[in-house]
């Protein structure tokens, strides 16, 4: 395993049999402080590629719950088990799950911001949305390693 330094922050990175080092890959993170009062530990380990967005959400108050970067992977098929049954879906693009007491300082933050349902139909005030940062397609996950601060940033990909 192959260790780089971004911001001043050590993310390990995954080396392929080629040499290519494969960024927002599962494992590839940093941890980030929480103010999520259920957890038993106060920092967590988050995707690498939007772990500077997370930490903003959480100094901004916004109590998130969980994230995922998508790992490059956003609308691709995905099939899985659970208790529940088989399933099939898409890759989300990267998002977060927050506490319902959070939706309107992350509106007024510029998300979005909707109900969250577990696979039994249970809601339990959980609410997710899309992030701003973060790898959408595999071409992303590419780019985000060629910047300079590791965080790449997808709306940068629409110049207007």
């Amino acid at each position: 395993m192959k260790l780089e330094k971004i911001c001043n922050v050590v993310f390990r990175l995954k080396v392929d049999k080629k040499g290519a080092i494969n960024i927002c890959k599962h494992g590839t993170h940093t941890y980030v402080n929480i103010i999520n009062k259920g957890q038993n530990r106060s920092s967590v380990p988050v995707d690498a590629c939007i772990a500077e967005e997370i930490r903003e959400l959480n100094d901004a108050g916004i109590i998130t719950l969980g994230c995922c970067c998508g790992h490059g992977r956003a609308g691709q098929l995905i099939e899985w088990e659970n208790g529940f049954g088989k399933w099939k879906g898409y890759y989300d693009p990267p998002h977060a799950l927050i506490r319902a007491e959070s939706v309107v300082l992350a509106k007024e933050m510029g998300y979005q911001p909707y109900p969250y349902y577990y696979a039994d139909g249970v809601h339990n005030d959980v609410w997710q949305m899309h992030l701003k940062t973060g790898c959408i397609t595999e071409e992303d996950v590419k780019e985000w390693h060629k910047t300079d601060k590791g965080v790449y940033n997808i709306e940068s990909r629409n110049n207007y």
